[in-house]
């Protein structure tokens, strides 16, 4: 049986990308003649001796060194090309971003205006990103987790031609090529690893496992193996593997529409549910600090809801969505951006909990105190807008008492940062208040006895909650680490004493986000008797 190369090539406009497990190219460069060149011109001035002339000859089948004129594409053997190695420049460093050096085994922290040769491997961390640019201004923006080695750095024929390599061993990057548009540059990308892409001005590749997708935005690209090849148009895509052919072109899916995106979200987490375009089966997102995505805070793929949690700090985000068909392709850009302005969180709410039995009279509303908060602004009222509230009144501290006339009532707790900004107005908690019966009553079961129940709001797209209590603010020493799909839970009461409690939500794809600001409570002593016993018994003893 005839063995068959399973490389996966694509070509633009005289850019060459070689992928995964592919062999290297024929081993040419590709000059454009122009005006006032001739054969031995060019020998003298691009070639390692001019005494090569004829072999240009003789390799591009051209009889008469007359005959060449302005326009034609010869290709000259590399190995007679006369060449000067360059050097990239780092622009800009993003969080843990490392670089080895060729030679060292050892790797160190990369830093902004560093120089790197062929040789050079540089790997991005988690939420990191590198900012790399070549010798003609070409930029290639690494992405997290990602590893990329430069493998050839050059000049071509005095200087005329840039020939840059690059092996991405994962992850991903997005390169814009030759903006300047110098004529006869060569660039070669390789990749072996597991989700990578690759992307570009007017293009994206990326490979996964043993497949490759080229989505074209501007130009016409070719994409091909030993098995086949096909011309890529504007806004079309391909999907080729190893053991196949690329598959016939298909149109791009449209942009997704970012309307359902809230400008400002006040709660967190807050879970999106993204519709649309016809034929989405998924969705690439992508949150930044920044507008070039540079400094990226969140990159997923999800089936149809994203969740913005506690992870993200308040401020101003860019957020980028691609939608994705069945074969993997991602569609066109939509970009937004959204004001996070969460903090500081509204505090759990202790007591009175919904549904409990409570009469009128005098009414004790307490909560948990939010990290670094100690006002709180308290409003009661009977309609759940709080438009005419009852009380409002700034509290100073974790518990309030009141005296409340049977009805039906809503109350919330804001917190009020030191500088005196107020967070998001605290979910809005209704209470039942009965009258006072004439006749005692007997007391309700005590269903909380020997129990400590905490309950949250309700967030729609939540699946479920990882709720942590610790004796330390630093959650070193976890008292309960629990997950439920519940927004409350009941627990075993346990000792008296001072405790911080967080909060974390979990999307219904699995994802889990950060946890919300730690929240301090008190659980004061069943019976203070043990503790006047014990205080009496060490007087006696110092008698």
């Amino acid at each position: 049986m005839k063995l068959v190369s399973k490389a996966v090539w694509v070509s633009l406009a005289g850019i060459g990308f070689l992928l995964a497990g592919m062999p290297a190219m024929a081993q040419d460069w590709l000059y454009t003649v122009k005006p006032g060149d001739t054969v031995w011109d060019l020998s003298h001035s691009m070639l390692k001796d001019w005494r090569y002339w004829k072999q240009i000859l003789e390799h591009n089948h051209i009889k008469d060194a007359t005959t060449i004129r302005p326009g034609m594409r010869i290709a000259i053997p590399l190995y007679i090309v006369r060449e000067e190695t360059v050097k990239a420049r780092v622009e800009a460093v993003h969080g843990k971003v490392t670089v080895t050096w060729k030679g060292s085994a050892e790797s160190a922290p990369l830093k902004r205006g560093v120089a790197l040769s062929a040789g050079d491997k540089v790997v991005t961390g988690s939420n990191s990103t590198a900012l790399i640019a070549l010798d003609d201004d070409s930029v290639i923006l690494m992405q997290e987790q990602s590893e990329l080695e430069f493998t050839r750095l050059r000049r071509l024929g005095g200087g005329r031609s840039l020939d840059a390599g690059v092996f991405v061993g994962k992850g991903g990057l997005k390169m814009d090529a030759n903006p300047s548009h110098y004529p006869d540059n060569n660039y070669h990308i390789r990749t072996a690893a597991a989700n990578t892409a690759v992307r570009g001005t007017g293009f994206r590749i990326g490979v996964e496992k043993d497949s490759s997708r080229t989505e074209v935005l501007k130009g016409l690209v070719s994409v091909g193996n030993a098995l086949g090849k096909v011309d890529v148009p504007e806004n079309f895509g391909t999907v080729v593997t190893r053991d196949a052919p690329p598959v016939k072109p298909v149109k791009l899916l449209a942009a997704p529409d970012l309307s359902v995106l809230p400008s400002r979200i006040r709660y967190l987490p807050a879970v999106i549910k993204l519709d649309g375009p016809a034929g989405a089966r998924g969705y690439h997102v992508q949150v930044a600090r920044d507008a070039d995505f540079m400094k990226i805070v969140l990159d997923r793929k999800i089936k149809e809801r994203f969740m913005i949690d506690q992870a993200l700090p308040d401020g101003s985000y860019h957020v980028r969505i691609r939608a994705m068909d069945r074969n993997g392709l991602e569609g066109k850009d939509a970009n937004a951006t959204f004001l996070v302005d969460a903090r500081p969180e509204p505090p759990i709410v202790r007591k009175p909990l919904p549904g409990t039995v409570l009469h009128a009279g005098d009414l004790e509303f307490s909560w948990a105190q939010v990290e670094d908060v100690e006002s709180y602004l308290f409003e009661l009222s009977g309609d759940q807008d709080f438009g005419h509230a009852k009380v409002s009144q700034i509290v100073r501290g974790t518990d309030i008492s009141l005296s409340v006339d049977q009805g039906t009532w809503y109350f919330r707790v804001t917190s009020i940062a030191d500088d005196g900004r107020k967070g998001p107005p605290g979910h809005s908690l209704k209470i039942e208040v009965l009258p006072v019966p004439p006749v005692p009553q007997a007391k309700p079961p005590a269903t909380e006895e020997g129990k400590l129940i905490l309950a949250w709001q309700a967030v729609n797209g939540v699946a479920s909650y990882h709720l942590q209590i610790a004796s330390d603010r630093d959650f070193q020493n976890l008292v309960v680490d629990e997950k439920t799909s519940k927004a409350s839970l009941a627990l075993p009461r346990p000792p008296s004493g001072y405790y911080y409690f967080r909060l974390g939500s979990i999307d219904e794809e699995g994802y889990e986000g950060g946890f919300g600001a730690p929240q301090r409570f008190e659980v004061k002593p069943e019976s203070y008797w043990p503790l006047a016993i014990f205080g009496i018994a060490a007087v006696l003893l110092l008698l």
